[in-house]
C-alpha cells in the first residue's frame, strides 16, 4: 500500500505539472516553482553528533543506541550540486547555511539530485541504519562495504531524504589558505585575493579530450598554495582557467592527506583583478612601477623582454640590453665594449605609467658600473613615446646619481639614483628611458640598472 501510495502522488504532482506547463504564455519559458508538503519529522540528531560516532577505524553504523528502533533525523542544507557534473553520485550537506559547525558527504548511485536538492535547499535526512565512515579521509555517510563506504542505492536515497520548502542563500565561510583544516570538511568556503599559480596560464580546468580528473593549484599574494580538483566529466573542464586574482568558492574535502576544493560550476571562481605582483598602482607604495629584473631568465644573449618594455638598439645593431646575474641577484646590463658599434647607442625604456589619477609622483633606480672610461648612461622622462626613441621628446632627470668610479672591475654595490620629484607629470602618462650612448673606439662603460620604482601618492 505504501508503494502505491508514493505511485500515486507522483502521478498527482506529474500530471499537476503538465497542468502548469500548459497555462504558461508559449514566450514565458521559466521553470515553475512546485510545493511540496513540508515533511513533519523529529529532527534529533546533528551533523556533529553523527561523525562523533566514528572511532577512526572502521565504518560505523548509527543508531541511537544498542537495539535502538528509533528513527534519526538530520536537518541540514544542500552546498554541492550535480548539474555541472564535477561532483557524481555524492550530495555534500552542512548544518547551517552561515557559519556552519560541520558537513557532511553523502554516498549514493543518485544522480541528477540537483533537479530536486538543489544548492541552499534544506533537507531532512534519515541516518539510523546507514555507517559513517571515511573515504580517503574525507567523513562519508553510505553503506557498509567493510573497509569503505558504499553508495546508497536509489530507492533507499530517495526514502531517506526529505525536501523542504525552504530554501536558504548559502553564505561561504571566507578562509585563507593557512586556515584550511578538517574544520571546514564538506562545507562551503570562500578564498579572496588568490590566483593560479605561474605557469598554468592558457592551461584549462582539465585536460580537453581526457576524462581523467585534474588538479591545478592556485595561490594567495604570499605564495601559499591550495589545490583544485575538477572532474573530467565536468561541463566546464575544457574552459581555458581565467588569468587573473580575486574570488575562488568551493566545497572543501580532502583525499588522504591532501586537502582539495571542488567548484560547483566555473562560476565559483571570479578572478577579474590584477595577479599578484602586477604593476597595481597602490598610493603611497611601490606598484606604479616597479621592476627588479628577479622573474627574468638571466646570461649572456638574455636580453631584457619584459612585457611593454621597449629594449632596442637605434642604429640596427644586435646587441642591446641583458639580463645578468651576479651574487643571486639581477639586473639590466650593456656595454660598448667590443660591440664594433661606433657609435653603440642603445634604450631601455619602461611601459607607461598612468599618472592621471596621481597627486605626487617619485621616480628612482640604482645602477652599478664597471671599467668606467667615462659616462654612457642617462635618465630621461617622456610623455609622447609611441615605440621609437629617436621620435619622442625627452627630458633628461639631471638630478639622477649614477655610479662611477670604477675603473679597474665592479662596484661593490648597487648606487641609489635618489628620489626623482615626478610630481609636475600628474595628470598625465610617462615613460622613463634608460640611454646608453657609447663606441667601441670609445667609452665602453659597463653600465647595470636594477630596481627601478615609480611611486604614486
Amino acid at each position: 500500500m505504501k508503494n502505491i501510495n508514493k505511485i500515486l502522488a507522483v502521478s498527482t504532482l506529474f500530471f499537476a505539472g503538465l497542468m502548469i506547463t500548459s497555462c504558461v504564455q508559449d514566450d514565458d519559458f521559466s521553470t515553475p516553482e512546485i510545493t511540496y508538503e513540508e515533511p513533519n519529522v523529529n529532527v534529533n540528531t546533528t551533523i556533529e553528533s553523527v561523525k562523533e560516532m566514528y572511532g577512526g577505524f572502521e565504518s560505523v553504523e548509527i543508531s541511537a543506541g544498542e537495539d535502538s528502533q528509533e528513527e534519526l533525523y538530520l536537518e541540514a542544507y544542500v552546498v554541492s550540486s550535480d548539474e555541472a557534473g564535477n561532483f557524481y553520485k555524492s550530495i555534500v550537506i552542512q548544518d547551517s547555511p552561515e557559519n556552519p559547525t560541520g558537513g557532511l558527504a553523502i554516498s549514493t548511485e543518485a544522480t541528477d539530485a540537483y533537479l530536486t536538492y538543489d544548492i541552499g535547499r534544506k533537507i531532512y535526512f534519515r541516518v539510523d541504519g546507514l555507517y559513517i565512515g571515511q573515504y580517503a579521509g574525507l567523513p562519508t555517510i553510505g553503506t557498509d562495504e567493510g573497509d569503505e563506504i558504499g553508495r546508497i542505492g536509489v530507492d533507499e536515497f530517495y526514502d531517506r531524504i526529505l525536501r523542504s520548502n525552504d530554501k536558504e542563500e548559502i553564505i561561504p565561510t571566507v578562509i585563507s589558505i593557512s586556515e584550511i583544516s578538517d574544520q571546514y570538511l564538506n562545507t562551503l568556503v570562500q578564498f579572496n585575493e588568490v590566483q593560479f599559480v605561474d605557469g598554468l596560464e592558457g592551461e584549462s580546468f582539465g585536460t580537453v579530450g581526457s576524462t581523467f580528473s585534474v588538479n591545478r593549484d592556485f595561490e594567495n599574494c604570499d605564495g601559499q598554495t591550495a589545490t583544485l580538483r575538477t572532474s573530467g566529466f565536468s561541463d566546464f573542464k575544457d574552459m581555458v582557467l581565467p588569468w587573473g586574482k580575486g574570488s575562488l568558492t568551493s566545497v572543501l574535502s580532502v583525499f588522504n592527506t591532501t586537502y582539495q576544493l571542488t567548484l560547483r560550476d566555473e562560476n565559483d571562481v571570479n578572478f577579474e583583478g590584477e595577479r599578484c605582483g602586477e604593476d597595481e598602482p597602490v598610493d603611497g607604495e611601490l606598484g606604479a612601477l616597479s621592476e627588479d629584473f628577479e622573474g627574468e631568465t638571466a646570461g649572456t644573449g638574455e636580453d631584457v623582454s619584459i612585457e611593454n618594455w621597449t629594449n632596442v638598439n637605434i642604429n640596427g645593431g644586435e646587441r642591446v640590453f641583458e639580463v645578468r646575474e651576479f651574487s643571486n641577484n639581477k639586473y639590466a646590463q650593456t656595454s660598448a665594449f667590443s660591440s664594433d658599434e661606433n657609435p653603440y647607442n642603445v634604450w631601455l625604456v619602461t611601459p607607461g605609467v598612468d599618472l592621471s589619477e596621481a597627486t605626487s609622483a617619485t621616480f628612482s633606480f640604482e645602477t652599478n658600473d664597471g671599467y668606467n672610461n667615462g659616462q654612457a648612461l642617462k635618465a630621461y622622462v617622456s610623455t609622447d613615446f609611441t615605440g621609437d626613441p629617436t621620435q619622442a621628446t625627452w627630458v633628461e632627470l639631471t638630478e639622477a646619481t649614477y655610479s662611477t668610479g670604477n675603473t679597474n672591475g665592479y662596484g661593490t654595490s648597487f648606487t641609489p639614483s635618489g628620489d626623482i620629484d615626478l610630481s609636475s607629470y600628474a595628470g598625465e602618462t610617462v615613460y622613463i628611458g634608460f640611454e646608453y650612448s657609447g663606441a667601441s673606439d670609445g667609452i665602453t662603460t659597463t653600465y647595470q640598472i636594477d630596481n627601478v620604482n615609480l611611486v604614486t601618492e
